[in-house]
């Protein structure tokens, strides 16, 4: 059983339906992708702090270049790089700190100065710049699409989806899982992989398992054409969190939260004290963010001076206190495994998590990639085995 009908949850489908499992079913409790996987910027990149995010970047690019081939299917991945750039010099040594990292694991990443930016993103500001770093393998795709084509996989390999049924209860008898309690009434089950984002915490909860993660609302926002910079890569402000990349025939734009005094929020301050649906923010663009956007880009290119916004939305990043997902078996729970919590990087992970939780439930353990690290106890543990981090 697989709840949440997102781009994590499609592609765990995927995967039990390729190592043929045939009786698998998924929930949704709306329209696939209708949660957080419709509203991302669908960026990809190999580009952290971390060697597990490093490696989980690696193996899920390997798929994403794959794609067509391993499900059918069509996935527009443009792998024109992920370019961040630094107005400070803490900034640039912030990005130089893991060069060794990418040297070891085998990544195309490099340090990069004022004139390469400027080759890169053609008439880009860099007067104010100290310098950059560029991940040549880095890119950014499709969310809904890649979701698209996991499912129909899943779907003519045998696996039952079924959308508008909302799981309410895990249901469990001592120390194991044995189904779901469904607005159409309970299935019986012997293992429930909770692929359901910021939602996780509530319906872990019914299971009498406390799972730290949260709703945190971001905005997006998408302009009219600007053919000059329909090749860039995905850019980065360090500092100030202001991304943009090309989408089709559009540039899509994503920026921090604002604070009431206007201050830039990059990320949550701190969790908050309990995790639960009811706390979650409405998901509305604010409407300050638009002002900064078009001051901001219009700073950064001379091409956005006259920028016009045509759509923005909201989503939300699934949060942990460690910005890293919580994947894998549901330590005192026999049967009951999460992939959840990804903290702005679901999607480009997707295919990694997919596969290593699926190996988990089959397998006894993830053999690809040891994720232990990601593990639910190292929360209760206190174990800290992360740099937290959400650009």
């Amino acid at each position: 059983m697989i709840v949440g009908g997102g781009v994590v949850g499609c592609a765990a489908a995927f995967f039990l339906a390729e190592r043929g499992q045939r009786d698998v079913v998924l929930l949704e409790r709306g329209q696939l992708g209708q949660g957080t996987s419709k509203g991302g910027l669908g960026g990809i990149r190999h580009q952290f702090d971390d060697e597990l995010d490093v490696r989980l970047s690696k193996l899920a690019v390997a798929f994403w270049r794959a794609f067509e081939d391993r499900t059918g299917a069509r996935h527009d991945f443009q792998q024109r790089g992920y370019l961040f750039i630094a107005e400070t010099r803490e900034g640039l040594e912030q990005l130089r700190a893991p060069i060794p990292l990418y040297e070891r694991i085998g990544v195309n990443v490099e340090m990069v100065d004022r004139e390469e930016i400027e080759r890169l993103v053609p008439g880009i500001r860099t007067d104010d710049l100290v310098g950059g770093r560029f991940g040549a393998e880095d890119g950014y795709g499709d969310p809904v699409q890649a979701l698209a084509g996991f499912a129909a996989f899943a779907h003519l390999a045998g696996v039952k989806i079924r959308e508008d049924v909302a799981v309410l209860e895990i249901m469990r008898e001592g120390d194991r899982v044995t189904g779901v309690r469904t607005s159409e009434g309970p299935i019986s089950c012997d293992r429930v992989l909770l692929a359901t984002g910021c939602w996780t915490a509530s319906l872990a909860a019914t299971a009498g398992v406390a799972v730290p993660i949260w709703a945190y609302a971001r905005s997006i926002m998408e302009s009219r054409p600007f053919p000059a910079l329909s090749r860039v890569p995905m850019t980065i402000e360090l500092e100030s969190g202001f991304h943009f990349r090309p989408k089709g025939a559009a540039q899509r734009f994503a920026m921090p939260n604002l604070t009431g005094d206007g201050r830039v929020e990059k990320g949550p301050v701190a969790p908050p004290t309990a995790f639960v649906p009811g706390d979650f923010a409405p998901l509305v663009v604010p409407s300050s963010l638009e002002p900064w956007v078009r001051a901001r880009a219009a700073w950064r290119h001379p091409l956005f001076a006259d920028l016009r916004i045509t759509d923005s939305w909201s989503c939300y990043y699934e949060m942990t206190p460690d910005d890293h997902p919580v994947v894998g078996a549901v330590p005192g729970v026999a049967g009951l495994y999460v992939a959840a919590g990804f903290s702005g990087h679901g999607f480009m992970h997707a295919p990694a998590t997919a596969q290593l939780v699926v190996e988990e439930m089959l397998d006894g353990r993830a053999h690809t990639l040891d994720i232990g690290d990601l593990s639910l106890e190292r929360f209760a543990s206190g174990r800290r085995p992360f740099t937290a981090t959400v650009l």
